[in-house]
């Protein structure tokens, strides 16, 4: 006698049928596959984050070179970054952290959420249904931020550049991306930006302004 089976067990023999045919797919999606798919979207999100770091990536203050350098160094330090190379006479600074850092893993979650929907839409081109698993994990990922401080126009040009590195292997089994998901790059620059400007509020001798390059909007 064949007995029908109820709505919540069909449905999850489904969800399980499912998983099994997608991990079995997974195992037939070779290295260069999944690497050619991360690959569209490094390519992608590089002309989105090109596009973030003309439009927010250099701010202008009015202030001495001195103060700027000293102020963005504390502006990363308070964001959560490490100090690893510094050049006051190049007004250079490198600073890395645990990724999300700067962004708290809410911020993180809200921004890859915006961006996630483009990425898996570029994946499914190469990998099919194992773009359902990817996720902006940034677990096994340090933030690498680099900032420049230069003199110019009667004050201090200051650049930021945000990309990520790899420490561990993804559990998700594809490779990693080069740059941030663009709307996290977005979040974290403008992150470093206002806690820029509270450090040069903090510095009687600032001037106190700091603004975003013609066309740009002011960090507040």
């Amino acid at each position: 006698m064949v007995t029908a089976l109820s709505g919540g067990v069909a449905k999850r023999a489904c969800v399980w049928l499912w998983l099994a045919g997608t991990i079995l797919l997974a195992g037939c999606v070779s290295v260069e596959t999944k690497r050619d798919a991360i690959n569209d979207i490094n390519r992608a999100f590089k002309e989105e984050y090109e596009a973030i770091l003309a439009r927010s990536g250099t701010h202008f203050a009015s202030a001495s070179v001195g103060e700027t350098f000293d102020a963005t160094a504390a502006a990363l330090v308070s964001a959560g970054m490490e100090i690893r190379q510094q050049s006051r006479g190049l007004g250079f600074i490198n600073a890395d952290a645990v990724a999300p850092l700067p962004l708290s893993r809410s911020e993180w979650d809200r921004a890859g959420a915006a961006d996630l929907p483009r990425a898996r839409e570029l994946l499914r081109r190469h990998v099919g249904l194992l773009a359902e698993f990817f996720t902006f994990e940034p677990e096994g990922l340090d933030t690498v931020i680099t900032a420049t401080i230069i003199e110019a126009r009667g004050g201090v040009e200051v650049s930021l550049t945000m990309r990520m590195r790899e420490v561990t292997a993804p559990k998700s089994g594809l490779p990693r991306r080069e740059y941030p998901p663009p709307t996290a790059l977005q979040a974290g620059l403008d992150k470093i930006w206002g806690a820029l400007e509270r450090e040069l509020s903090a510095r009687p001798a600032a001037r106190r302004a700091l603004t975003a390059p013609a066309g740009g909007q002011r960090t507040q």
